[in-house]
């Protein structure tokens, strides 16, 4: 067990300790961007994984993706870092699914990292730890979530023995050490009246996730099967589809007016997206959080403004479409017209008679 400053420190070690320059790292899309942003820093190439209509990254995502990649020569995956619960999804992988993917990516010698920051806040799914199924994943987790410890930089990771002294060193010259006091803090964490007090924060947490699916149900034209689950975590991920977006007016867009108009933020999902796609700019997350209040007050104001973006939309889809005719009939108008062939094959055959007669005279 290694004591981190934070799980954003487990990434920067468990990442150098792991990879190298040029090394293939699987992330999901949707997934958190620190993933993307740390490996890419680290000059690591990425190989994006769509999420599956139940918002998951399992094996049968990632074997296709191996698959292709051999097929086509490319470089195979050195490592798969994943989240469950995910933000930005709240999805969760069931313990099969989870033993699925370990057994995978053992035998494909893949490095699974297991991020499980979110463990303990979870809905009526069961959790389950890579720990369970595999002695060659790493597990992250942090104190910031469940422990509610978020700004103490505190968290730990669980990692295979062969490991140990390479991150040990790697610790002792980036971080030196997770902050003493935050340490010391932490030791409080599993005392009775603190874990009692961290299951209402759950309860909480459920009570905000209620609220704000229910409140997207009640919205008109608003798909339901475009909502992540919402398994654990405290976030909701949703997709406004094909249909409510239009050129300019996306997921970007609409948080921006709705952070403006009515001073509720929610997250756009581009920083969760492939951003060789355009999935970014149609989706966008909701925390909860906040509290219970912050929650209804929130989805008291999207219900307001939610009619507005639609016709917003619809208003640029119409205005798109006459802009679009009139450049046709533009382009058209503008065309010379075409030259009678027949007419010019006429009056040739006709002048060359008289050319000739002027020769003879």
């Amino acid at each position: 067990i290694v004591v981190t400053t934070g799980s954003s420190g487990g990434f920067l070690l468990c990442f150098t300790a792991c990879f190298d320059a040029g090394d293939v790292v699987a992330i999901a899309s949707a997934g958190y961007p620190c993933y993307r942003n740390i490996l890419s820093a680290l000059d690591c190439e990425l190989s994006h994984i769509g999420v599956n209509a139940e918002f998951k990254l399992t094996r049968v995502e990632l074997e296709k993706e191996v698959e292709r990649r051999a097929s086509l020569g490319m470089k195979h995956i050195k490592g798969l870092i994943l989240s469950s619960p995910s933000n930005p999804t709240g999805a969760m992988l069931t313990p099969a699914e989870l033993k699925d993917l370990c057994q995978y990516c053992d035998a494909q010698d893949i490095q699974f990292i297991s991020d499980e920051i979110y463990h303990g806040i979870s809905y009526g799914k069961e959790e389950a730890t890579a720990l369970e199924f595999t002695s060659n994943a790493i597990v992250i987790n942090s104190f910031s979530k469940y422990y509610s410890m978020s700004g103490w930089r505190l968290g730990w990771m669980v990692v295979p023995k062969a490991l140990v002294s390479t991150i040990n060193s790697l610790q002792q010259n980036m971080f030196i050490n997770a902050p003493t006091i935050s340490q010391t803090a932490a030791l409080k964490c599993w005392d009775d009246d603190t874990l009692a007090e961290l299951e209402k924060h759950v309860a909480k947490y459920r009570s905000s996730r209620t609220i704000i699916l229910e409140a997207l149900h009640q919205l008109p034209n608003f798909a339901s099967q475009n909502m992540a689950p919402a398994d654990g975590g405290f976030y909701v991920y949703c997709d406004l589809g094909p249909d409510h977006v239009a050129p300019n007016l996306g997921s970007v867009a609409m948080c921006s007016a709705l952070l403006q108009e009515h001073h509720v933020a929610l997250t756009p999902g581009i920083d969760f997206e492939d951003p060789s796609t355009t999935l970014g700019d149609r989706r966008f997350r909701i925390s909860y959080a906040g509290g219970i209040d912050t929650a209804n007050q929130a989805m008291e104001r999207f219900a307001k403004f939610w009619p507005t973006w639609l016709e917003r939309v619809e208003k640029a889809k119409a205005e798109a479409v006459t802009s679009e005719k009139e450049g046709e009939d533009a382009t058209t108008a503008a065309k010379p017209e075409p030259l009678d062939e027949t007419a010019e094959d006429e009056e040739e055959s006709e002048s060359r008679p008289q050319k000739q007669a002027k020769v003879d005279e």
